[in-house]
């Protein structure tokens, strides 16, 4: 079982520099907020109801007596921001547990068989296929589930005439572009919007053509290096291998027909994905009613699979133990926030940050955001553990500076999303390459041209919903 993409394991480079574990990393930014209460003023800004909701005014910042916060009560704020943060938890965890149990019934992979029976003859038909198979469910926040693909996608990518990059592209690069702006992802999206106070998944059609946009530049770009590569094999950047090297059976995938069973539950699946679209839309859904949804899906799915009730409980159990440290970060990088509001200097850094932002164009300042929730990424790079860091600090600031919470939003999940396409600290990178056998500095070269072209169009995204006021607030 291969952990959530907010679980980070160490990674050991070459030259012996460890990086700490995510809990070590965001552990020291609550000691850090803990000594900050004791140094940075305190102050606060009037709070006032708009459309009812609290919101800064931003010309009412004052200093208020010091109120540092104790060593000990640095802790009590990790079980304060664990319980503030349970029902984004338990969405997360319910999502997933049911997603393994499509998965172990065979759904999934019987479904990217009948992609490749049906594009059989045109390679590129195929990598299309695929490629959307995999960024429809990096835009829901899968992420490592499609490690397991990665040989498939080698093996097809061979046979088909390309190289080992082409097929590692196939899987990984649609789902981390996905995954970067998914309009319903329930690890940054879903839990940013949540702390930002907005509607869960409000703003969608914007969203969404947005997110075609970043699809179309993305197949486009793997698209373009597949075809080179084939019409002349030098170009490969990992070096051509013989289609002989293939270790999987494209044929004997190809011919596995569905079973009554999975062709109920592949329907289910789409189903229970279109209500988690709508949901929030027309019932005005939260965590609690999503991961309710993904719950009872699991739970039928389990049973029309055939699976005997220990087998579901073991699924989903292992399922939830696969991405716990991720989960987990959610609530304990929330305790950072609550840390700097008890101290009352939450809104002197929001105003400390707020001065110089509010000296140049809105525009500019919805960049800025970009730009340092990317840099943020390189040392949290968790996505539900970001927002639950930058979020409460972004959205107030997005109040004082003239933005909607909404670009902030979206500010915040491009830079934590398209950053994981390059930083070796993201865990997942790591092991889909490794599974490859891809050198890092091979994948940089190769990807970062991409990532220029998305972090580019996702600015102009920025620039368009800044312009528009992106809401509903």
């Amino acid at each position: 079982m291969f952990s959530a993409p907010n679980e980070q394991k160490p990674l050991i480079s070459k030259q012996g520099i460890k990086v700490p574990h995510v809990w070590t990393i965001i552990l020291f930014c609550l000691i850090l907020a803990g000594i900050m209460t004791y140094v940075i003023p305190a102050g606060v800004y009037d709070r006032v109801e708009v459309a009812g909701r609290q919101v800064i005014d931003p010309n009412t910042f004052h200093r208020v007596p010091q109120t540092p916060v104790t060593p000990f009560n640095w802790f009590v704020s990790i079980i304060e921001g664990l319980t503030a943060s349970m029902s984004i938890m338990s969405m997360i965890w319910f999502t997933i547990a049911a997603t393994d149990v499509y998965t172990e019934s065979g759904t999934l992979h019987k479904m990217v068989g009948w992609i490749m029976k049906v594009c059989k003859g045109n390679y590129i038909l195929v990598m299309i296929a695929l490629m959307s198979f995999f960024a429809i469910r990096g835009a829901m926040g899968a992420f490592e589930l499609h490690i397991p693909f990665v040989p498939m996608t080698i093996a097809l990518a061979l046979i088909c005439g390309c190289d080992v990059m082409t097929g590692l592209a196939i899987a990984m690069i649609p789902t981390f572009a996905s995954f970067a702006y998914g309009p319903i992802n329930v690890y940054s999206v879903a839990v940013a919007q949540g702390i930002a106070g907005l509607p869960v998944y409000s703003a969608m059609v914007f969203r969404v053509v947005l997110w075609v946009i970043l699809m179309v530049i993305t197949f486009w770009y793997v698209l373009r290096y597949a075809s080179r590569v084939r019409a002349d094999h030098s170009l490969s950047v990992t070096g051509f291998v013989n289609p002989t090297a293939a270790d999987i059976d494209i044929n004997a995938l190809q011919n596995e027909k569905m079973s009554g069973r999975q062709k109920i539950l592949m329907v289910m699946l789409l189903v229970t994905i279109g209500l988690q679209m709508v949901g929030p839309m027309f019932w005005k859904w939260g965590f609690s009613q999503i991961g309710a949804l993904w719950l009872i899906s699991g739970i039928i799915a389990g049973i029309i699979a055939g699976f005997k009730n220990d087998k579901i409980c073991e699924i989903m159990g292992n399922a939830c133990a696969g991405i716990f440290v991720g989960v987990i970060c959610i609530g304990f990088a929330r305790s950072v926030s609550v840390v700097l509001t008890k101290g009352n200097i939450l809104d002197t850094i929001i105003y400390g940050l707020s001065v110089p932002l509010q000296q140049i164009p809105s525009v500019l300042s919805a960049i800025g955001m970009l730009a340092i929730q990317s840099i943020i990424n390189f040392f949290i790079p968790s996505g539900s553990g970001q927002a639950a860091v930058t979020m409460p600090i972004m959205a107030p600031l997005a109040d004082v500076v003239g933005l909607t919470r909404q670009t902030a939003v979206m500010a915040f999940q491009l830079g934590d999303g398209l950053t994981n396409m390059i930083i070796p600290t993201m865990g997942a990178l790591v092991v889909y390459i490794g599974v490859a056998k891809v050198e890092f500095g091979t994948y940089f070269k190769w990807v970062f041209p991409l990532y220029l072209m998305l972090i580019g169009a996702g600015s102009i995204g920025l620039i368009v919903a800044t312009v528009i006021k992106l809401g509903p607030f």
